[in-house]
């Protein structure tokens, strides 16, 4: 396991990325009060209780409102976290709780504000990315919170880069409902055998710097999933059941 030491070196937080080798102890792994545990002695802090997201690459959110849980409803702006029956991102201003997510290629987003004391942890696919789960989240941080955009620190988990996200012209289409020609330009790099390289991170830093966020409180690990072979990767291995996949989680103090 790993930290994110960009946040956890200097906030009341901590953060955790599991790799290759905790998923070794496969039965452990799998059991979600034996994992709880396992987080717990590399974290050194105990968890009331653990979250997470449902990952239907939707752009929902969940706001987490105490250690007794939390659901869709507890939010009430339901144009920003979008129909119920799954949710992609999740909130929190409760220490002790820590966020999931599980991913494999797809980005895991951090995002703490430093003002507000509030976290939160987004699962950024191509799709998610498209249904607006970036701004979403910081939306609902903001109704929930109150955070202000500038005051909102990101940090990207490892995922797939833009050298090696191979993908067809149709995506073209469905990103360009949200982004612009010139944006487009930036995240599309044309291959010659048809296909383009997209590039995820590209797209989450461009909708939070849209959405407010300072371009210099975005921190990226610079992972990427299919390169390295520590973490898991769909375009590598093919498809994996969740706890075989790469847990990121954050949790505050």
């Amino acid at each position: 396991m790993q930290s994110i030491s960009f946040l956890d070196d200097h906030y009341p937080l901590k953060t955790v990325i599991s790799d290759r080798e905790d998923c070794q102890s496969y039965s452990e792994w799998q059991d979600g009060v034996s994992r709880k545990s396992i987080i717990e002695a590399y974290l050194r802090t105990p968890v009331k209780r653990v979250f997470y997201a449902s990952e239907t690459h939707s752009g929902s959110v969940l706001a987490v409102p105490d250690e007794n849980g939390g659901s869709l409803a507890a939010v009430e702006e339901s144009l920003i976290l979008g129909p119920p029956g799954g949710y992609d991102a999740m909130v929190t201003s409760f220490p002790g709780i820590l966020l999931c997510v599980w991913t494999a290629d797809c980005i895991p987003v951090f995002l703490y504000d430093i003002a507000k004391h509030a976290a939160a942890i987004a699962h950024c696919g191509w799709r998610g990315i498209c249904n607006g789960i970036v701004g979403n989240t910081l939306k609902v941080m903001a109704r929930r919170f109150g955070s202000s955009p500038e005051n909102i620190l990101a940090a990207f988990g490892p995922g797939i880069c833009g050298d090696c996200y191979e993908v067809g012209g149709e995506l073209i289409r469905a990103f360009s409902a949200r982004f612009s020609r010139e944006e487009l330009g930036e995240l599309f790099r044309p291959k010659e055998n048809g296909k383009y390289l997209l590039d995820l991170r590209q797209a989450i830093v461009t909708e939070l710097i849209e959405a407010g966020a300072e371009f210099s409180n975005i921190f990226d690990t610079g992972i990427c999933s299919y390169e390295s072979e520590s973490f898991a990767s769909c375009r590598r291995d093919g498809r994996s059941i969740p706890c075989r996949q790469t847990l990121s989680g954050i949790v505050l103090l």
